[in-house]
Formats: C-alpha cells, sequence, structure tokens
C-alpha cells in the first residue's frame, strides 16, 4: 500500500505499450544513421539538390 492507505496502481495495459513506442532510443538511432549516410554522401546530395532547383527554376514554375 501508498502511505495515502490505498493500494500502489499497476501500469495499465496501454501504457506498457505505449512506452516503447515513445522511447526517443530508436528515432536518435536512425536519424544517427541518417546523418552518417548524409556525410558520406554530400557531394551527391549537393548535386541532385542544385540539379532539382535548376530544374524547377527552368521549369517556369517559378
Amino acid at each position: 500500500m501508498s502511505e495515502s492507505g490505498r493500494p500502489a496502481a499497476r501500469p495499465s495495459g496501454a501504457r506498457a505499450v505505449r512506452a516503447p513506442l515513445t522511447d526517443p532510443v530508436l528515432p536518435l538511432a536512425v536519424l544517427g544513421i541518417a546523418a552518417v549516410a548524409a556525410a558520406l554522401y554530400s557531394p551527391m546530395l549537393t548535386w541532385a539538390v542544385t540539379g532539382g532547383l535548376a530544374g524547377y527554376s527552368l521549369s517556369g514554375s517559378v
């Protein structure tokens, strides 16, 4: 029992399911892997973005 005299509450099933889904470890790991991949492919990504912006501006969309 707790200090108030009531029995201690047990975690509900929803909380047991929600806790692993809201843990920040998985999103941080994914962002870390994406950062490493972006660093390794930065020249290619730079040209891809530049080419995309050039194509957008030359297509008359601007």
